[in-house]
């Protein structure tokens, strides 16, 4: 994989595996000043700040938290609405086509990417950062359209016109399937932090195994000869 080098980035870190792996990949080649978290009213909020706190501790990267509820609060999510119900999905249904794109329905956010990347955008331009690293992924691009290259591409074109260092929006992992991310992190040093990764829609002491996020993660995990109880982890269930 081309690494992408950099003078000094803004990381969005959910505490997920594909900011996560931004987190770690950009430690390698240039300075990540600081990492947002972004509270948009989600469910899984409490627990992927703990993972994005320890992850940041872990690589030396502060990390603040951005206030975004009134995001959630347009509704229209089950990620941010608790009377609708998160899909489940099996693993045998990530790849079929309408199974995953009835899971991407529920739980998409109106405009959230847009939204963090313009946020993200304007903290990378008051400390001088020509770069915005985003967690996207090949993957899920398929279902959600804001996670590929041509969305990173749009957003750093608009942002030629909206931030005086026309700062730029890229990505490790935009390229990349989940398992191709386990693979490259399972390569560097110090070792990843596989255990503090929260990729889950929910909330809790454990993953609940049971979304399109834990499924996804699980699987990569698994194509890999890892397992959640190989991290020390409870294990999915």
């Amino acid at each position: 994989m081309k690494k992408k080098k950099f003078k000094k980035a803004v990381l969005l870190l959910s505490g997920g595996l594909d900011s996560a792996a931004n987190l770690a990949l950009g430690t390698a080649v240039g300075e990540i000043a600081l990492a947002l978290t972004v509270e948009y009213g989600q469910r899984a909020f409490e627990s992927e700040k703990r993972a994005a706190q320890a992850l940041a501790g872990f690589y030396g990267v502060p990390q603040i938290t951005v206030d975004l509820k009134w995001l959630g609060g347009l509704g229209g999510s089950s990620l941010t609405d608790r009377t609708s119900a998160v899909p489940k999905i099996l693993e045998t249904e990530l790849d079929h086509k309408e199974k995953t794109k009835k899971s991407a329905q529920s739980v998409w956010v109106p405009n959230r990417n847009g939204v963090m990347i313009q946020v993200a955008a304007a903290h990378a331009e008051r400390i001088g950062a020509e770069v915005i690293l985003v967690g996207f992924n090949k993957e899920e691009a398929a279902t959600f359209p804001d996670n590929s290259t041509g969305f990173m591409a749009a957003s750093t074109e608009a942002l030629k016109f909206s931030t005086r260092n026309q700062v730029k929006v890229q990505s490790f992992t935009d390229r990349l399937d989940k398992t191709q991310i386990v693979a490259q992190l399972l390569k560097i040093q110090p070792r990843f932090p596989f255990e503090q990764v929260w990729s889950c829609y929910h909330s809790g002491l454990s993953l609940c195994g049971q979304c399109e996020s834990c499924r996804r993660f699980a699987r990569a995990l698994s194509q890999n000869g890892l397992s959640l109880q190989s991290l020390n982890r409870k294990d999915i269930h």
